[in-house]
């Protein structure tokens, strides 16, 4: 991350956020979560929401914000434990092992629900905008 000021709102620099978000993309790097292949990826991507104000009202930016920490779908393993005594260990045991080949199935499924989930926020996003400007050119008239 650079020393500039990327993180904006209403015109105004928000370091403080800005620093906490690149410290949380810093750790899931080093954790392994995200690789850099990730960050050029996402450095690529189109966002008209940033491109332009953002005029919505507080409640729909609330559902804009739900959306947005709940759009990254992923495969995530349960805890496995059994309560059977002997039998147990073998279900555990079986269960473990079909959950990475569960997971390698369902990769692409993952992949393509996470870029819907992206598309429909960004076009809710876009639509929210329309109908504020349309709001006030109404009122202006």
């Amino acid at each position: 991350m650079n020393e500039s000021s990327w993180l904006k709102i209403e015109g105004n620099p928000v370091v403080g956020l800005q620093s906490s978000l690149e410290d949380i993309v810093k750790n899931k790097v080093l954790a392994g979560k995200y690789a850099e292949r990730d960050i050029k990826y996402i450095a690529s991507l189109s966002r008209p929401v940033l491109n332009e104000k953002l005029a919505v009202t507080a409640e729909r930016l609330e559902k804009l914000r739900a959306m947005c920490q709940s759009w990254d779908v992923d495969f995530r393993p349960v805890q496995i434990a059994s309560h059977r005594r002997f039998v147990g260990r073998f279900i555990v045991a079986a269960k473990r092992a079909v959950q990475p080949i569960i997971k390698a199935i369902l990769k692409d499924t993952i992949a393509q629900q996470r870029n819907f989930n992206a598309a429909v926020i960004s076009a809710v996003t876009d639509l929210s905008n329309e109908v504020e400007k349309l709001k006030a050119s109404l009122k202006s008239e």
